[in-house]
């Protein structure tokens, strides 16, 4: 298999006999021609490495043979065949800038070193066209913005997809057109990101109204020196749009569902009171359940907005000084219509003096976390079934365990009652109950504490969750984002 092709146009037959045995050592294929027009023909498409033109020839001459012949041969060097000093300061060079001429007659070896080296030369220019080929494709085609810069900023290329394309930001400044563009945060990251170690980084800005962009900036280096930058912008319009919706529909799901059920839930309130009159055992007991369902939908939509919030990093916790006991007392409260639905008994076991049951958290976080474990607890235990609920002080740690007399929880699914992914088991089954108890353990840990769950099944039933909590106090208020 040959590397490639050599062309020798030459009237004189015997100086191609000559040049074919002196290139017969590179293993081309040589391909020759006494009559220049029938070269010009016949190798119009073919791909010439290199090609040996004699200068003077009869009809046409090495010169108007390589300008016809570089037409559609635009990268192949050309060599010229002269005898001495024939035509000397006509001959031009195809070859980046240079030019190489055989003077008949040849030395050999001379003439060998030369082809060699052009030859070589040939296959390095081919590489870097056939990368600059795939790197123009790369910016022809590419959806996203690519930029090249010096180690300055200053723009050596760009494709133009993202950035105003009626304007060329070639032999601009990067960190200017952030300037300009009054990206302040960008700019400051872009900064931070010079004098730092990390190959990466990423950013966000607005290069127009209404477009965002995510910016992905890598440092190049050659033979281990940092030598410029390589920018991506990647245009993210879309994806923030359809992030608002999502935010619209949770306000909207906040307040459009929560407000009509808060209204239900305290006029049935006001019912089973007696408000408006007496009721009998068969509609107070009907009242109840749709009272029972109200809590849990109340419950479910505070669980779906705390999944979103902590999921997209926007939950805040603010801690500060509060009693235990109280919160403990707010949750019973809370459930007790569901605990008397199902003719359970609330056992309360609190070892806490007054002073120690006060300490630093998000009083509405704890009684989210509380209400979802009691919650939790009567719902998977049996009808006239107890419920534990003990509160004590152990060293640094308030501990709040939940005993329930449910049906337990095999061991093998207690890992994935707290995946990030919420995966069905057997007990938690019904929809929202993963999501309740996932985004209780982020509310624990977001006070510094943990759960532990312990759980007996067959003959000796029931689950016991217990939380610890660090004792803290602080005068003032904490904000805390999860």
């Amino acid at each position: 298999m040959t590397k490639g092709k050599i062309l020798i146009v030459d009237d004189c037959s015997m100086n191609i006999e000559l040049l074919q045995e002196t290139l017969a050592p590179f293993e081309y294929e040589i391909l020759t021609y006494t009559n220049p027009f029938e070269a010009l023909e016949k190798e119009r498409h073919s791909h010439i490495d290199i090609a040996l033109i004699d200068i003077i020839m009869p009809g046409l001459d090495g010169f108007r043979f390589a300008e016809e012949f570089v037409k559609s041969h635009k990268n192949t060097p050309i060599v010229y065949v002269s005898a001495h000093g024939e035509n000397e300061n006509k001959i031009k060079g195809y070859n980046s800038g240079s030019f190489v001429y055989i003077e008949k007659p040849f030395d050999v070896k001379t003439v060998r070193a030369q082809i060699q080296s052009i030859l070589k030369l040939k296959e390095v220019q081919d590489e870097l066209l056939n990368e600059k080929e795939k790197l123009d494709n790369i910016f022809e085609f590419s959806s996203n913005e690519i930029i090249l810069t010096d180690i300055n900023f200053n723009i050596i290329s760009q494709n133009n997809k993202i950035l105003k394309q009626n304007k060329n930001y070639v032999s601009d400044n990067f960190l200017n057109i952030l300037y300009t563009m009054r990206q302040d945060e960008a700019l400051k990251e872009l900064k931070n990101f010079v004098k730092l170690k990390n190959r990466h980084t990423q950013f966000r800005f607005i290069p127009e109204e209404n477009i965002y962009t995510k910016a992905t900036v890598s440092k190049i280096y050659s033979n281990n020196n940092h030598t410029g930058y390589l920018i991506i912008l990647d245009d993210i319009t879309e994806e923030i749009e359809k992030q608002n919706m999502r935010e619209y529909f949770i306000e909207m799901l906040t307040h459009d569902l929560k407000t009509p059920v808060r209204a239900e839930k305290r006029a049935l309130e006001l019912l089973l009171e007696d408000s408006f009159g007496e009721l009998k055992e068969e509609q107070r007991e009907i009242i109840q359940e749709i009272l029972n369902s109200s809590d849990y939908m109340l419950r479910m939509t505070d669980n779906i907005l705390t999944r979103y919030k902590i999921d997209n990093g926007e939950l805040k916790i603010t801690k500060s000084n509060n009693s235990i006991k109280k919160t403990l007392e707010f949750c019973i409260e809370n459930l007790k219509h569901q605990i008397e639905a199902k003719n359970q008994t609330l056992i309360i076991n609190s070892l806490l003096k007054d002073e120690d049951s006060i300490f630093e958290y998000d009083d509405i976080a704890m009684r989210r976390i509380l209400l979802n474990i009691i919650s939790n607890a009567s719902e998977y235990s049996p009808t006239g079934s107890k419920i534990s609920i003990s509160v004590e002080k152990k060293l640094n740690n308030i501990e709040v365990s939940i005993q329930d007399e449910g049906s337990g929880i095999p061991e093998e699914e207690i890992a994935n009652i707290y995946a990030k992914k919420i995966q069905g088991t057997k007990r938690f089954r019904k929809v929202g109950s993963g999501l309740g108890l996932f985004i209780t353990r982020k509310l624990i840990e977001a006070h510094d504490g943990t759960i532990e769950i312990t759980t007996k099944q067959i003959n000796n039933k029931g689950t016991n969750f217990t939380i610890f909590l660090p004792v803290k106090k602080s005068e003032k208020r904490t904000l805390v984002q999860i």
